[in-house]
């Protein structure tokens, strides 16, 4: 069997913020010293093809024309990628199918999916769930959703982490561990808590203090675990009396990267049901990193 080297893997529509995805990726594959890999997908829109279905007509010629579209968007990405002056290996290719899952299918455990927040090629993807949401519950590797228009090209200075005890956020937590002793960075753990607390109890007392101390008891254990795997890194935690996904997008303000567990729900589950991942998602205003938990 051939081994192969992780990659950064960058879904590109030609969208502005795919565009800034790819920028992101980029430097992301230099600070890594991996690979580049640019994708695009084709996919005819169900409007369109319904429309031709009905009037009788062929789809050949319509996809053979969004094909082509797509790989000059293709291209052009690759073209950018290279221009950025980085010491990486890029590639590229266009691939037929829904993009969220062609990514999806594409990347192997030990890559890294890269997508912009903004990316909404199809109309049926808006309704069920964005490529963004999509991707980030299905994946088998890490998933980053870069925001904005930000350049991000310098050195990744702090990164937080959302933890709450689970087997998911301890998941989420150990990649945030290493990557930020990969950095050099400062890291984060960041946990928020409402009344009635959600975590394990382990007081008899007044409910609201005892759920407070039980929440720092449980940051404190996390920042004991980051500690005995990385004893040269700089952690700090910050605990919050409000929602975990409001806690962690506030620390995401002063944050470089933001990273998020997730239970990896497929199905509808994955796209039509809430969480603490899909709201941070959907309103950090920095890079967050989706760490599917299996």
């Amino acid at each position: 069997m051939t081994s192969r080297a992780p990659r950064l893997l960058v879904g590109v529509d030609g969208t502005e913020g795919s565009v800034e995805a790819l920028r992101w990726a980029a430097h992301e594959a230099a600070r890594r010293s991996a690979p580049l890999h640019v994708m695009t997908c084709a996919e005819l829109p169900v409007a369109v093809e319904a429309g031709l279905i009905g009037n009788g007509g062929t789809t050949g010629s319509a996809m053979d024309a969004i094909v082509a579209e797509q790989e000059a968007v293709n291209q052009r990405a690759v073209n950018l990628a290279r221009s950025f002056g980085l010491d990486i290996e890029v590639s590229g290719d266009t691939v037929l199918g829904a993009p969220a899952y062609a990514l999806v299918g594409a990347a192997h455990p030990d890559d890294i999916i890269v997508i912009g927040a903004t990316s909404h090629p199809g109309r049926l993807t808006e309704v069920l769930g964005s490529v963004a949401t999509v991707i980030s519950h299905r994946a088998h590797c890490p998933v980053v959703v870069v925001h904005g228009t930000d350049r991000r090209d310098a050195k990744i200075g702090r990164i937080a982490v959302g933890v709450d005890g689970s087997p998911c956020g301890d998941h989420a937590l150990m990649w945030a561990a290493d990557e930020a002793l990969r950095c050099d960075a400062e890291l984060l753990l960041v946990h928020g808590w409402t009344y009635p607390y959600q975590g394990p109890r382990s007081g008899a007392g007044d409910a609201r203090d005892d759920m407070k101390l039980d929440a720092m008891r449980m940051l404190e254990s996390c920042s004991r675990r980051v500690k005995e795997r990385a004893p040269t890194l700089r952690v700090h935690s910050i605990i919050s009396e409000q929602s975990p996904a409001k806690a962690i997008i506030d620390a995401g303000k002063e944050a470089d990267l933001l990273v998020v567990g997730s239970r990896g729900h497929g199905g509808f589950s994955a796209l039509l049901l809430g969480s603490v991942s899909r709201t941070v998602l959907q309103h950090s205003s920095a890079p967050v990193v989706v760490v599917r938990h299996h």
